[in-house]
């Protein structure tokens, strides 16, 4: 997950040196974050469900 942390900023960067414009690096940080977010439910769910098979 840290390395898709390092991955979106470097393309953030990117994206903003391309016009300067702050929108585009706060769209790419923005899904990314919804990204890992939805990851993290995603395995929050499953050890639940495997806690509760034992």
């Amino acid at each position: 997950m840290v390395a898709l942390v390092v991955w979106a900023v470097v393309h953030a960067l990117g994206a903003w040196t391309l016009n300067h414009d702050a929108r585009r690096p706060v769209v790419v940080i923005t899904c990314m974050a919804a990204f890992l977010g939805f990851w993290g439910a995603l395995l929050a769910a499953r050890r639940r469900r495997l806690a509760r098979g034992r």
